[in-house]
């Protein structure tokens, strides 16, 4: 009899078991500065809104009815606060994480993006490139692809990029997210090395209008950074870009800095706080990103005396390496 009633106990204890494994739960906590506000789950891919819920007393749990696993970014107040993979079980995210844990998938994408932060931290683009495209293709058959698929179009070329897709997952294929990174892969393939740059208008010191040709002076190397006063790698950086104007600006070298998506008064401020010391174009907002198709910044393109691009997306120490042969001729 007791061994029938462990038996029963044991049973409805599984069958409890699969209940809640069966439904996708994520349990929200977050500081309370975000008390009372939204909570919403979109699909990645598409933007589309699949849960919400408010967030009161410290912690908030969203159920989601999805038929499948789905890759999810985390809104609060209009801003990604993170990533949720959808599936069967109970997964859990605080403010200290961007990705959520406790589940197989949001267990693998959370160590796949601690490895990933470490890399960025490395400051070696083709490393990352490299690991994103890895990763990509690791996880085609499940919804990582779509954070990995998305993350190597940023900043793949256009031929590897339509290579890419001719395989791609059709969700993946069919997603704006995807369109709009091609896009600018097709825009970094018309200004990538060779290429004449192209000119745009922002303003100077005085909101006046002023042409990025203006501050481009001939028969010199230029180093264009593309930077805002918000963007912490852009001010942690500063140092290295102020040693390298330092060591090359009297053999012919110079930097431009482009203030984007940012107010003059606040790109005035890291001027001043900053002592940057080389001429900056001001309010080009996001004008820059829709003419050479980068999507993150701090972003560099160095241009040669003729006006051609001879490199773009190098780090200060690789500039550098670059300089001494362009200019120890």
């Amino acid at each position: 009899m007791k061994k029938q009633l462990a038996s029963i106990f044991t049973g409805a204890a599984l069958l409890i078991l699969s209940a809640c494994a069966g439904k996708p739960q994520l349990q929200v906590s977050l500081p309370d500065k975000f008390e009372g506000q939204e909570v919403e789950l979109i699909n990645f891919l598409d933007s589309a809104k699949i849960a919400s819920g408010v967030f009161t007393n410290g912690t908030l749990q969203i159920d989601a009815d999805v038929a499948e696993p789905v890759f999810a970014a985390i809104m609060v107040d209009g801003r990604t606060r993170g990533f949720y993979v959808i599936e069967p079980g109970k997964a859990e995210i605080c403010d200290s994480t961007s990705a959520a844990t406790g589940t197989p998938l949001n267990d693998r994408f959370a160590s796949l993006i601690s490895t990933l932060d470490s890399i960025e931290n490395l400051d070696d683009m083709d490393l990352y490139v490299d690991f994103v495209e890895k990763n990509y293709n690791a996880n085609k058959d499940n919804p990582l692809s779509s954070y990995f698929g998305i993350e190597w179009l940023k900043y793949a070329p256009i031929e590897k990029a339509d290579s890419m897709l001719a395989t791609a997952p059709q969700a993946l294929k069919d997603s704006p997210k995807t369109k709009h990174y091609l896009r600018y892969a097709k825009l970094r393939a018309a200004t990538s090395p060779g290429k004449q740059f192209t000119d745009f208008e922002g303003e100077d010191a005085d909101g006046k209008p002023q042409m990025l040709s203006q501050l481009v002076k001939p028969g010199v190397y230029t180093l264009i950074d593309f930077w805002a006063s918000w963007c912490p790698y852009c001010i942690k950086e500063l140092p290295e870009l102020a040693s390298l104007r330092e060591k090359w600006n009297d053999k012919g070298f110079e930097i431009v800095g482009v203030a984007v998506r940012d107010t003059p008064d606040d790109t005035k401020g890291a001027i001043s706080k900053h002592n940057i010391s080389w001429p900056v174009l001001y309010n080009t907002q996001r004008k820059p990103y829709e003419i050479y198709g980068f999507s993150g910044i701090p972003h560099h393109i160095l241009i040669g005396p003729d006006g051609k691009i001879i490199s773009r997306g190098e780090t200060p120490a690789q500039i550098n390496t670059r300089l001494e042969k362009e200019l120890n001729r």
